[in-house]
């Protein structure tokens, strides 16, 4: 029962909102037992396909998959595990280059738009506030991966972009009102608006390539903001040891 109804739920026949049929009918559709009835349907839940409600005006009701959770959970994770802020970036660049490239193959008008307001609005917060200018630098990179037309490289980023916002909204909180790092921060926006040039007509291989050196050159920078290798945090407490010339993406 529950594998044909996780069938019918990711292939669309059942979708978000729709209540399933009561238990009595559902245990006469698949000639089931109460109890295996039941435990198809807490395994539906625990894998968030379903929620049900219990009482008079209860039942089971297909639900949308709550990707922010999953991230969450994600993160927990990796925290746990011991992730290591340049282990995040590797990550980035080794998933941003290639989706530059692919967003460059596309040439969609639409996403072109989007990280050109993307970059006015970085441009206006890097003057008047620098926090929602970090969080504006990591949504030019989720930006791209939404565009580059690859869905499974944009769920994956997706698991990851709270935590690359962290990261950006924590460094920029350490290196507030140093001169030298508005001079980086001007930097990393001319960088963004070059890269939107070269996707106007520039070949994938030369977009990839450059939006690979950015990213290595901020991680370079980024890095340096901490002492010594720092795990990620997902609670938004502020690691320690962090200091230094830092420096914003």
């Amino acid at each position: 029962m529950a594998t044909e109804l996780r069938r019918q739920i990711v292939t669309g026949q059942l979708r978000p909102g729709d209540r399933l049929p009561p238990e009595n009918a559902l245990q006469t559709q698949f000639a089931i037992s109460r109890p295996t009835l039941r435990e198809a349907l807490r395994l539906l839940e625990a894998q968030s396909l379903i929620t049900i409600a219990r009482g008079k005006h209860g039942g089971a009701k297909v639900t949308s998959i709550d990707l922010r959770t999953i991230a969450s959970q994600v993160g927990v994770f990796l925290q746990i595990e011991g992730t290591s802020l340049d282990d995040l970036w590797t990550a980035r660049t080794i998933i941003e280059p290639p989706a530059a490239g692919m967003l460059a193959a596309r040439r969609d008008p639409d996403a072109l738009l989007a990280l050109k307001a993307n970059i006015e609005g970085a441009r206006e917060a890097s003057r008047k506030d620098l926090i929602r200018y970090a969080g504006l630098s990591a949504e030019f990179s989720m930006l791209i991966i939404q565009h580059c037309g690859n869905k499974t490289i944009h769920l994956l980023a997706s698991l990851i972009y709270d935590l690359i916002r962290r990261q950006h909204e924590h460094v920029t909180e350490r290196t507030l009102g140093r001169p030298s790092v508005d001079k980086l921060r001007q930097n990393s926006i001319r960088s963004r608006e070059a890269l939107v040039g070269m996707l106007r007509a520039d070949p994938p291989e030369a977009v990839e390539e450059f939006w690979r050196d950015h990213l290595c050159h901020m991680r370079d920078l980024v890095l340096t903001a901490y002492e010594k290798p720092r795990t990620i945090d997902v609670l938004g407490s502020a690691p320690a040891g962090a200091g230094g010339a830092a420096k914003a993406s």
